[in-house]
């Protein structure tokens, strides 16, 4: 059981707090994966049944976006990058998240792990 706010909750408290600061841009930034392909009108039928919503897609192929790794916000304040990756008090951060943290400080980029807006707005604020 976690306690304190959940991570939505710190990233979108957090993603208000640092927007509202002067000289600074922030944005959600988001990754996964979604599908691609051509859509086909498929008649309700005996072998697919079409329910309203929905959509059939023909060579159906995965698409990735974002970078894996990065943080949940990005942006810049006062013309410094930075990346945001938002946990809760005891949410650990992957492996793929600490390599990404260490190649944008190395770039010198500010890279913050916030498990409150308070601790974004230490470095920011």
């Amino acid at each position: 059981m976690t306690l304190g706010p959940s991570e939505k909750a710190i990233l979108n408290d957090t993603l208000v707090e640092v927007s509202a600061l002067p000289k600074t841009l922030a944005y959600r930034q988001n990754t996964g994966m979604g599908w691609q392909g051509r859509r086909l009108r498929v008649q309700v039928g005996t072998t697919i049944t079409v329910k309203p919503g929905m959509m059939i897609l023909a060579d159906a192929r995965p698409v990735h976006f974002g970078l894996v790794g990065s943080g949940d916000i990005a942006g810049a304040s006062d013309g410094r990058p930075f990346q945001i990756e938002t946990k809760t008090l005891t949410g650990p951060q992957r492996e793929q998240q600490r390599n990404f943290e260490t190649a944008w400080v190395k770039a010198g980029g500010i890279y913050i792990l916030a498990r409150s807006v308070e601790d974004t707005l230490r470095v920011l604020g």
